[in-house]
């Protein structure tokens, strides 16, 4: 059993207590953070960003993190970047198909699902999910959420919460457990802790 929430600019300094809750009932937090696909209005600062990821780690221990500027500034190994474009396909409500929940456009249709199969990943939408942007060459987060970028309209800049592209020295102590077999964690840009 996992909780979910959103990282967002009202509660970022409220996920480790949500942690300790989902805690009580033997579940681990999954943390995604917002998305600007309606409004921004919630949108966390760089600054905020950071604060609630190094107030998550003091008071959690990492189970899994795809969140990709996260899994980067932690050195994972064996991090390939974010699933979006490579191994996801999301099908919106219209029939269209998206490489990532929050992409904002797409021409793709089940049709094209159907014809492409298993090399939808070959299309122009999934090419730009999954190509970091020029500037990324060699960071440790693979270019960061393409989906975050895309709905930014700033597909071939750095992702905002990047601290490379900054050249920004963030240091986190986290306490890793060991690995578990979770559903869902490739398949969004997500971090899964459990209370300490």
């Amino acid at each position: 059993m996992t909780v979910t929430a959103v990282m967002m600019r009202i509660n970022a300094d409220k996920m480790a207590a949500l942690a300790r809750v989902a805690a009580t009932v033997g579940a681990n937090l999954r943390v995604n953070v917002y998305q600007p696909s309606k409004t921004d209005r919630f949108t966390l600062s760089y600054a905020q960003f950071w604060d609630g990821f190094k107030r998550l780690a003091a008071a959690t221990r990492l189970v899994a993190t795809t969140e990709p500027v996260l899994a980067g500034v932690l050195g994972l190994e064996g991090f390939v970047g974010p699933a979006c474009g490579r191994s996801t396909v999301r099908v919106a409500p219209d029939g269209r198909v998206l490489p990532c929940t929050y992409w904002p456009q797409s021409q793709l249709t089940l049709a094209d699902l159907q014809g492409w199969g298993e090399h939808i990943t070959q299309t122009p939408e999934f090419r730009a999910a999954s190509n970091a942007p020029g500037a990324c060459a060699g960071c440790p987060c693979r270019g960061g959420c393409a989906g975050r970028r895309a709905v930014l309209g700033a597909l071939q800049a750095p992702d905002p919460y990047c601290p490379f592209a900054r050249h920004d020295h963030i240091v986190l102590d986290w306490e890793h457990v060991p690995h578990e077999d979770l559903p869902k964690v490739g398949s969004a840009c997500t971090t899964v802790v459990s209370a300490k």
